[in-house]
């Protein structure tokens, strides 16, 4: 019986319009009632003896394999051999992924993807994803960008509705490889504030305050996927969120599990269960199990004391085990299990084939005076300046210019000749020079090239919301690439040639380190709510081929959604991709009423062409939730809908007056948008 079946996820693709998650459909009714695949993990909890219900609940150090994955690489959950439930392997959430040249199986470009905001590229290289993870024989992947803690700037970005939604259709490719999604994030893929601000996460906080913050991104992801798991432990305790299983269980009606990081869950010590109680009541239903723990787990020898104490009690058991169960019969995992064969004889990942797609669309372009971007091969060479540390990178970007068409000379500057900035002769003949930067160290080195007089444009290789620019109103171009890898060289050149356009946009702030006094959060509704306008803002891209206009927005109210349809024109004569974002903002006196992401479109628009599209709108973003009731309260008022390229750029509004509303708090669907072309 092929239970993943039941939560197959699908990307729909209509002309040349990719849908976001939030207009997937989705297996709701399987969500809400728990579906086959919850009753089939039921009746399988019930079948295990207690002995093996409670050893199910962890993923514990896996034995060495020959191929170099031992212990400190993987941890294995057992399954029940008696039952047909097979071995399942993970990685350890604790231990950074490998990255670098010459590993197969890199960690995903997070905010280069997050910048293309586009859902079908997401699934497809979450498919890819578990293609690579199904060749290591490993079944549980964590996909990071939402967490359950309000955490500032993921890798994913700094809006829930954006990063849900994209880390959701990367679990949904996984899902259809049979590879379980464990949605939440570790501390290490935090953008930490160039003020050196953090988030408070010492002082436990109900689930109920973060249903419109870090958890409405989870239940996105867990929506579009139309399955996974929650991570928590990774940025703080598990604990430190009070009524997490809850409102994943009871409230969501979510039947999968929620899995705690190593130590996450809490350290036990002998003879102690109070830190087993604690985990059971905050909703773990598994623990992953460090090589280095120890005895210190408290899911293992301390569940079973608890359990003969009557501290827990083996009806709480069973239902973690169900839980679990249900995730892994969401995947399909338990019915197509991996094969260890192919990670003994040492076969090697499949790479991911996407990533110079992420760049290709990711890629976002800043600013462009004098439109200096793109080259034109005719008005001469091009200098590439850049530091050692730069080199291997520059050298690949600069071939594939050539291959491009331009005449390219790198130069690299030499370190500690000299006072700052001092550059490189050739720099002083340059009329056009490209610079390939990673970091404040070479703004100095910018600022005195911009001063010479000739066109600069500015390319930055690294994931940095605070990148400081003073010299910014002294260059013409500037690129936001993201973390180099060797893959952006081809894709990079195509943009910086003009044989493709620029079409990323934002996924974050860039606030060039700046941040209004008292200002707690650094996203794009802080900044909002503080009144300023931030260096680059939410949202924001450009492109180099042509434009396009936004009009005619019209909003109505269709059952639990308002559904906001608009045209899309293009008047230029080359094809432009846009992405037309929508945002909502409640009436003045409800609390929360910043303007906020409600749902976006990518669409291809061809020459002269207008397209209509529609994005349903869920209730939930413009609720309060109601812990009591289970739900969001929607108070009675106007509502803004506003349409426009970026977090600050709106050009059409619009305002319906809903009523009084109670909004049910189980994952939902949204309905399918309606595409047409005038």
């Amino acid at each position: 019986m092929r239970h993943s079946a039941i939560w197959r996820a699908t990307a729909l693709c209509m002309g040349a319009v990719f849908l976001p998650p939030s207009a997937m459909p989705s297996h709701a009714a399987a969500v809400a009632g728990g579906g086959t695949g919850a009753s089939h993990a039921a009746d399988m909890a019930v079948r295990l003896q207690p002995a093996e219900q409670q050893a199910v609940v962890q993923a514990r150090p896996a034995p060495a394999s020959g191929a170099g994955m031992g212990p400190a690489d993987l941890l294995a959950w057992p399954g029940v051999p008696r039952l047909g439930l097979p071995v399942l392997r993970m990685p350890d959430f604790a231990v950074p992924p490998p990255s670098g040249a010459g590993i197969t199986n890199p960690p995903l470009p997070w905010l280069a993807l997050a910048a293309t905001w586009d859902p079908d590229l997401a699934r497809r290289a979450g498919s890819a994803r578990a293609r690579s993870e199904w060749q290591q024989a490993r079944a549980v992947l964590r996909v990071g960008g939402v967490d359950p803690l309000p955490s500032g700037r993921l890798q994913a970005g700094e809006d829930q509705v954006l990063a849900g939604s994209m880390a959701g259709m990367i679990g949904a490719g996984l899902l259809a490889g049979h590879v379980l999604p464990v949605f939440g994030s570790v501390a290490r893929e935090e953008h930490a504030r160039a003020d050196g601000a953090m988030p408070d996460r010492t002082t436990q906080v109900p689930a109920a305050g973060l249903a419109s913050q870090g958890l409405l991104g989870v239940a996105m992801a867990l929506e579009t996927a139309h399955g996974g798991a929650i991570l928590c432990g990774g940025l703080a305790p598990c604990q430190t969120v009070t009524g997490l299983g809850a409102m994943v269980h009871d409230a969501w009606r979510f039947p999968g599990m929620v899995m705690a990081s190593p130590g996450g869950a809490g350290v036990a010590r002998e003879g102690d269960i109070a830190p087993t109680l604690a985990a059971v009541a905050a909703g773990v239903d598994m623990e992953q199990v460090a090589a280095d723990e120890g005895s210190r787990d408290v899911l293992g020898a301390a569940l079973r004391q608890a359990v003969r104490e009557g501290g827990v009690k083996p009806a709480q058991v069973q239902a973690m085990v169900t839980h679990i169960l249900a995730s892994f019969y969401m995947s399909g995992s338990l019915d197509h299990p991996p094969s260890f064969a192919s990670a003994r004889n040492g076969a090697q990942s499949a790479a991911d084939t996407l990533v110079a797609d992420v760049e290709a669309q990711g890629a976002v372009l800043l600013q462009n005076e004098n439109r200096v971007v793109p080259f034109d091969p005719a008005l001469g060479p091009v200098l590439m300046l850049v530091r050692p540390a730069l080199r291997p990178a520059a050298e690949k970007l600069a071939d594939a210019l050539r291959h491009a068409g331009l005449n390219v000379t790198l130069s690299v500057t030499t370190e500690g000749a000299g006072p700052p900035g001092t550059l490189p002769p050739a720099t002083a003949q340059a009329a056009r020079t490209l610079v390939l930067s990673d970091g404040n160290v070479d703004n100095r080195m910018i600022s005195t090239l911009a001063e010479m007089g000739g066109h600069v444009a500015v390319v930055l290789a690294a994931d940095d919301p605070d990148r400081q620019m003073p010299w910014l109103d002294t260059v013409d171009s500037v690129v936001q690439a993201w973390a180099w890898r060797d893959e952006y060289a081809q894709p990079l050149a195509a943009l910086l040639s003009g044989q493709q356009d620029f079409s990323g946009h934002l996924p974050v702030t860039l606030t060039g380190g700046f941040y209004p006094p008292g200002m707690a959060d650094a996203d794009y509704r802080a900044f909002t709510r503080a009144h300023v306008v931030p260096l680059f803002p939410f949202g924001y891209g450009l492109s180099t081929h042509g434009h396009v206009t936004l009009s005619d927005l019209r909003v109505v109210r269709d059952g639990n959604h308002m559904v906001a349809s608009f045209a899309v024109t293009n008047p230029d004569d080359t094809p432009v991709r846009a992405v037309p974002q929508l945002y909502v903002e409640m009436p003045d006196d409800l609390p929360g009423a910043a303007r906020r992401l409600a749902g976006w479109r990518s669409v291809m628009v061809a020459p002269g062409h207008t397209v209509r599209l529609s994005v349903p709108v869920s209730l939930r973003l413009v609720g309060q939730w109601n812990p009591a009731g289970g739900n969001w309260n929607v108070a009675a008022g106007d509502y803004t809908l506003s349409l426009g390229l970026s977090s600050v750029m709106m050009v059409r509004h619009a305002v319906l007056h809903l009523p009084a509303l109670h909004v049910p708090g189980a994952l939902d669907s949204t309905p399918v948008p309606v595409v047409t072309a005038e």
